[in-house]
């Protein structure tokens, strides 16, 4: 796509679990507009009356991404996340409101050439700006986003994939989660750590949700879409849920957990484990080196997970 702007003639959408929700919109797309400034090729998906409608990714534009890793694995973890992220009952709006996403490929017209790209297409939001001021989103808010990050393993979590969808007061929608569903434990990152919002415990009907999670339930429904993470990533990710278990259903909020997850040093004075590298260094060798079947050494985390936040709600202020 050289030109700025050119015509889309097709699309196809390629998982089961995305089309019911992507159809009502998707034949309603004309044109693509590259969005100027970007690391990698963003095109906006416009209407006949230039209204927005997607945002478009595609893959032979995807150009930072990270050594070991193939290209395109940013356009399936953002589809990864919009599957996973699971309504509280059916009929409801998605948990952690991540836009409709899916595989796509467009055909597109540009001059007197026609070619498919293909990668993720996710729904459009507009956003209302909100000068990083974290006081408009709602408790409720920035719970909800809490809950995705910790258990997706959300590696980038900042101000700019962020938006408000509400002209009247602010609506958290996330976005951008090529950096989720990783392969190691020490490189989170979620910017929300610092907010007020972050210091109230969950209510109880996110504590119920975080009871109805499936592990594996949510990785039998990525084989279903065509999508594996990888072995290293399905560990990765069932240490993530079981944190977030030890977490939300011991009455810790969602900055305890943030910190645990995302400080990397302690005191050397300190025996006691602080945060997941901690844990997980305590267990060294994950998961190849372990004499015990994963179920043991996954509640094994559980195990030091809760121990390591009551020790730093107990004695870590600083944290």
């Amino acid at each position: 796509m050289e030109n700025q702007t050119c015509l889309v003639e097709e699309y196809t959408i390629q998982q089961p679990s995305t089309i019911g929700v992507i159809v009502k919109w998707i034949e309603n797309i004309k044109y693509a507009e590259k969005i100027k400034g970007t690391a990698n090729g963003v095109y906006l998906m416009k209407g006949l009356r230039e209204d927005m409608i997607a945002v478009f990714k595609p893959i032979q534009e995807e150009t930072f991404y990270s050594v070991g890793k193939k290209k395109g694995y940013k356009a399936d973890r953002e589809v990864e996340a919009f599957i996973l992220d699971h309504p509280a009952q059916e009929g409801a709006e998605r948990f952690g409101r991540v836009p409709p996403t899916s595989f796509a490929r467009a055909r597109y017209t540009n001059g007197e050439t026609t070619d498919w790209e293909s990668r993720s297409l996710q729904q459009y939001v507009p956003n209302q700006e909100w000068k990083q001021r974290p006081e408009v989103f709602a408790i409720d808010d920035v719970q909800r986003l809490s809950l995705i990050d910790v258990r997706f393993g959300n590696n980038d979590r900042h101000n700019g994939n962020i938006l408000n969808s509400n002209t009247n007061g602010g609506r958290l929608i996330p976005i951008d989660h090529g950096e989720c569903f990783p392969t190691e434990w020490n490189n989170y990152s979620f910017i929300w750590t610092t907010w007020a919002q972050a210091a109230f415990p969950y209510p109880y009907y996110m504590v119920d949700y975080v009871k109805s999670l499936d592990v594996k339930n949510d990785l039998n429904t990525l084989k279903e879409n065509g999508i594996e993470l990888g072995e290293r990533s399905e560990f990765i990710y069932k240490v993530q849920n079981k944190v977030l278990q030890a977490g939300v259903l011991g009455g810790y909020t969602p900055k305890d957990i943030g910190k645990f997850m995302t400080k990397v040093y302690r005191s050397k004075k300190e025996k006691a484990p602080r945060t997941i590298i901690d844990v997980m260094n305590c267990m060294s060798g994950i998961p190849e080196a372990w004499s015990v079947e994963e179920s043991q050494a996954l509640e094994l985390v559980h195990e030091k997970t809760t121990s390591a936040l009551d020790y730093n709600r107990r004695y870590v202020s600083s944290l």
